[in-house]
């Protein structure tokens, strides 16, 4: 389905998320608690023992990230904020100042535009395509450059970057739920970012693009949204 699920499948959506991370969270702390119940009867945890449960915690780690990405993929929309306007460079800057791993990055913001959105679904959008930026890009040095622009009731914010970018092959693949060009495990992503940035973008009645990013290399964002709000 375009740009996501329907209600009715978000809320059954949240419904299974919120339930299985209740035994994510018991399969995580039983392997703690045999630990720690052998080390009160003096009894050592073989090695192997622990590299199995060790494993285990890995596997529940990411199990985690893709249940919170799915929960907060049924968000999109189902819980919106009232929409109200907002200054979208101090949005973008309010954000990225938050991300980790962005002080190692080169980053301006161009341009302005002002928005009116749900506060939340916004900030779902803007975090989802600076943490794909920043995740994604291995030069040296990194640079994250976010353009804004506001004409004929319609905002675009366009965020680019000069990273390795995607092939065009994958462009539209890369904005499905649980989808990684990398192993997940490595990235430490569960890969929904850019599924709740395109849910966003299709909730508030706009479009999201790939394109070129900078320096003739890179990934961009382009994404046109209607000033006022959706229709």
């Amino acid at each position: 389905m375009d740009g996501g699920v329907s209600v009715g499948e978000d809320e059954f959506l949240y419904r299974v998320t919120h339930d299985l991370k209740s035994y994510m969270r018991a399969i995580r702390v039983i392997p703690e608690w045999v630990a720690e119940d052998l080390k009160a009867h003096d009894i050592a945890l073989p090695a192997t023992v622990a590299e199995n449960f060790d494993l285990l915690t890995a596997y529940v780690t990411g199990m985690d990230r893709m249940l919170e990405g799915l929960t907060e993929l049924s968000r999109v929309g189902r819980l919106a904020d009232a929409p109200r306007p907002h200054d979208l460079e101090d949005v973008v800057r309010s954000i990225w100042a938050g991300l980790p791993g962005h002080a190692a990055l080169e980053f301006d913001v161009e341009g302005a535009a002002r928005l009116t959105a749900p506060a939340n679904d916004l900030g779902r959008l803007v975090s989802a395509l600076l943490r794909n930026a920043i995740l994604f890009n291995d030069a040296d040095p990194g640079r994250v450059r976010v353009h804004l622009d506001q004409r004929e009731g319609t905002v675009c914010l366009r965020v680019a970057d000069n990273g390795p970018g995607i092939d065009p092959r994958y462009h539209d693949r890369v904005f499905e739920p649980l989808t990684t060009l990398q192993p997940k495990d490595s990235l430490g992503t569960a890969g929904m970012g850019l599924a709740v940035a395109r849910k966003v973008v299709t909730s508030l009645g706009g479009s999201i693009a790939i394109a070129e990013g900078l320096e003739g290399c890179g990934c961009a964002f382009g994404v046109e949204l209607p000033a006022g709000g959706p229709a």
